[in-house]
């Protein structure tokens, strides 16, 4: 009966997937319905998580027939699922265990709260086709949960696609722009060289096995028969399939251009989750399909991971696109993972399973946690956009007066993604930095040499990470508004509001209460390491101690928050005492000029363009998002693609006072040499098409009589071996 009850289940859920999509004629009940659906199934998924489906209370009646209806059968355990198709190795199996689970329940509650947010920001944005919208948001995030739950090669590539095709449509939902059809086209030609590596990786894992599923690979990792070079191809073909779509170093270039034109909502489901998605078929294959392999394997991966991580930190830094810095910001967090995952794969290839339980532990936290509050940050950038009709960070200014409540939630945002405590970015990046620790005790010298290294690239990109969102919510929100737009900002609706706060109270409750995150994660950390290293983490007092034997240190997110309560209240009292409360108001200072209803925004700062700021009559006097950067682009000029020059406007004050036009344009690199390459390959292919294609009718005549040869001489030697 259980087994029919989970059958049941997953075809009751399936309808109810679907009617969001049949409702779309009406966008605003579709969402409603849609953001009610994924939190019902979040809720279910999660308790399936804990307390297993044998627990499950949820009896269908008619499950059986169902089942005879759609050809649905077990396969050798409770948690697989198959359809049968006349198809040869076709069967669309589908995995539920513990750490398909947990990303499923991370899209599903993802997916809730960007439906939630969605149901004003389509209306809030003036989007035309709000139906089709609807449409392929719902069919992506269902694609998404079937690519987690697939449990064949076949059945995932397919769902894979599906997943691709709809986030490119929705990256060019506004097709009338034109760096929306550029990022487009770019996400797309990325996405499917992935892909292709992906197709020779599954083809690689059935020339071994003769069989699609996923449990038949896990069965080869077992039995060791994959070999040393079979598994350095698998290694490698993994990492290039599933690393484009991941946006590793250095196969990131379609990330940063692809999220910032993609609708706010969607954007938060592409970096938040979609992503991670191959951060799980990698955990997939290295710990499943792959069982016995060097420490050589994991630490490529974690070297990888170090050079992703600061790469994307110091190009987040320079940008003045927000969206464009949050998308460069998932770059770096992705790096994090990267790491997290290497060192998981040391520890795994040195048999010390308990310490590879742990980085595995902080890798799928902070994945939960960068769902969290990168969807927040992507949530809230969408709701800026929406009012103030920018994304330039130039451009806008003084938001925490015309927005004071998605101010301070976006600021909770902010806090997380820089680590800071109590925020549930900080006890993630912690473990994981606890984990870098640890590798001290692994017996290779390498990695003995190494480790302090990858520590402190670690350390330097917290720094710059903070200075990243330091520049974004400091330029965003404070000062005064640099254009019209953000001066008649307004508070976005409810939904969107609600949406976000949803989102900010988990980054507080997961980095005070971390236990509650680590509770469901342990499920499937055992499952893969059969070690439950949450009973080996002390949890008492709101303290975490990393491993008893290896201890590195103690944090009490709790205790951390005392302490910050109590030395605000001291601030507080010592100003009551001996300060002047009186309230005061003033205009923000920007060098004593009373301009408020003059937004030059093509005046940058005053020491970019040579000039005292005081003699520039407008509100772009302030500091600019370049200007803040400026120092980090002169350090390390040689990792961009800058483009920037400085232009007299001859029109306006020739000889006397001039007004001048600074032009800044950040470009990533890779970019850039990418273009070199194709333009170059494009160039020869030219040139020998030309040669090949000359227009001669004799050339063309030989081309067919030396074909007729080649295929006689074929011919005659295949009719002679047999």
């Amino acid at each position: 009966m259980q087994d029919n009850t989970l059958n049941g289940i997953a075809i009751l859920f399936l309808f109810l997937l679907l009617i969001p999509v049949i409702i779309s004629f009406n966008p605003r009940l579709s969402l409603i319905s849609s953001s009610a659906i994924y939190l019902l199934l979040s809720v279910f998924l999660l308790f399936s998580l804990l307390f297993g489906f044998t627990k499950l209370s949820l009896m269908l009646p008619f499950s059986v027939q169902l089942n005879e209806l759609f050809g649905l059968s077990n396969v050798h355990n409770s948690d697989h699922v198959t359809y049968l198709t006349s198809i040869p190795y076709l069967n669309f199996s589908y995995l539920f265990d513990s750490l398909s689970l947990l990303f499923g329940f991370l899209i599903a509650f993802l997916g809730f709260i960007a439906s939630l947010y969605s149901v004003n920001y389509l209306y809030e944005e003036h989007y035309k086709n709000k139906s089709l919208f609807v449409i392929l948001f719902n069919g992506f995030i269902i694609s998404m949960l079937f690519v987690v739950f697939s449990a064949n090669g076949l059945s995932f590539l397919i769902f894979w696609e599906i997943m691709s095709i709809l986030s490119f449509f929705l990256v060019l939902f506004e097709y009338d722009k034109e760096e929306s059809k550029k990022a487009a086209n770019l996400y797309i030609i990325m996405t499917h060289i992935g892909t292709f590596f992906i197709f020779l990786l599954f083809l690689y894992m059935f020339t071994k096995t003769g069989s699609f599923s996923f449990e038949a690979w896990k069965r080869l990792g077992i039995s060791g028969g994959l070999g040393v070079a079979g598994m350095l191809t698998v290694f490698i073909l993994t990492l290039l399939g599933f690393g484009m779509k991941a946006g590793i170093f250095p196969l990131h270039v379609w990330l940063p251009k692809a999220h910032p034109e993609a609708p706010s909502s969607v954007s938060a489901l592409m970096s938040g989750i979609m992503i991670k998605t191959a951060i799980y078929m990698m955990i997939r294959f290295y710990f499943e399909f792959m069982q016995s392999y060097g420490w050589g394997f994991g630490f490529t991966i974690l070297l990888i991971g170090a050079l992703t991580l600061i790469y994307g930190v110091l190009n987040a830094g320079i940008q003045d696109n927000i969206k464009r810095l949050l998308a460069y910001s998932s770059m770096e967090n992705i790096g994090i993972m990267l790491m997290a995952l290497g060192l998981a794969m040391i520890f795994y290839s040195q048999n010390m399973y308990l310490l590879c339980a742990f980085a595995l532990m902080a890798l799928l936290f902070h994945i939960m946690n960068h769902a969290l509050f990168k969807g927040l940050l992507f949530l809230g950038s969408g709701a800026v956009a929406s009012q103030a009709h920018t994304k330039d960070m130039n451009k806008l200014g003084g938001l925490i007066k015309k927005m004071p409540k998605a101010s301070f939630i976006f600021l909770i945002g902010v806090l997380s993604a820089a680590t800071l405590p109590p925020f549930n970015g900080f006890v993630s990046e912690w473990m994981i930095y606890q984990s870098l620790l640890m590798a001290s005790s692994v017996n290779v010298e390498i990695i003995r040499i190494f480790t302090p290294i990858f520590a402190s690239v670690m350390a330097l990109a917290g720094g710059l990470a903070a200075l990243a969102f330091v520049k974004a919510y400091g330029i965003s929100f404070l000062g005064r508004a640099r254009s019209q737009g953000a001066n008649n900002a307004k508070e976005p609706p409810f939904l969107m509001l609600a949406s976000m706060s949803i989102l900010a109270f988990l980054c507080f409750l997961l980095g005070i209460f971390s236990f509650i995150g680590l509770l469901p994660i342990n499920k499937a950390v055992k499952e893969i390491t059969n070690v439950s290293v949450y009973k080996n983490i002390a949890i008492s007092y709101g303290s975490i101690v990393t491993l008893p034997k290896y201890s590195m240190g103690i944090i009490s997110p709790i205790g951390l928050l005392l302490a910050g309560i109590i030395f605000i209240g001291a601030i507080y009292l010592f100003i009551k005492i001996f300060g002047n409360m009186k309230t005061k108001v003033f205009e923000t200072f920007a060098c004593g000029l009373e301009n408020k209803n003059i937004y030059n925004i093509n005046v940058s700062d005053a020491q970019l363009i040579g000039q005292d700021a005081c003699e520039i009559k407008s509100n772009g006097s302030q500091y600019s998002s370049a200007g803040f950067s400026q120092p980090l682009r002169r350090i390390f000029s040689g990792l961009y693609n800058i483009k920037e020059h400085l232009t007299n406007e001859e029109y306006k004050r020739k000889y006397f006072f001039p007004v001048k036009n600074y032009i800044f344009k950040a470009g990533d690199l890779f970019e850039y040499f990418y273009n070199s390459f194709a333009e170059k390959f494009l160039e020869k292919i030219s040139k020998l098409r030309a040669r090949i294609q000359g227009g001669v009718v004799q050339t063309y005549i030989a081309y067919i009589v030396g074909t007729l040869i080649i295929l006689l001489i074929w011919f005659s030697w295949f009719h002679h071996t047999l």
